[in-house]
């Protein structure tokens, strides 16, 4: 009975876990992402802080079909994370500039297909 009550919990935990993960995107442009409607996901840039060059996200996207929740730096080694949610079925294209100052080095950017 302890056992089985055990499973069910590590279970539930595992549940609890998956439902708050990101799905992470990979694929840039011309490439197509495809995310379901109110999922969470995230894009991971390479960021160094050493060299002081720093993505930022254009905010020139449909702020109807997506949500920006948020930006996480992990380090040097694991990058930043931008975390985003689907809102609506439909496509939006995300750019990234990556800049010092006035000094831009390096853009990306993602196409993201929100399905139902």
């Amino acid at each position: 009975m302890i056992s089985k009550i055990n499973s069910l919990k590590l279970l539930l935990i595992c549940a609890i876990i998956s439902s708050c993960s990101y799905t992470q995107l990979k694929n840039e442009a011309p490439l197509l992402n495809r995310i379901k409607v109110n999922k969470k996901f995230k894009i991971n840039l390479p960021e160094n802080h050493t060299d002081g060059y720093m993505w930022q996200l254009k905010d020139d996207y449909n702020k109807n079909l997506i949500s920006h929740l948020n930006a996480v730096w992990h380090g040097n080694e694991k990058g930043i994370d931008f975390n985003f949610q689907s809102l609506s079925i439909g496509q939006v294209t995300l750019s990234f500039t990556k800049r010092k100052y006035l000094d831009t080095s390096d853009f990306k950017t993602f196409i993201v297909n929100i399905l139902p």
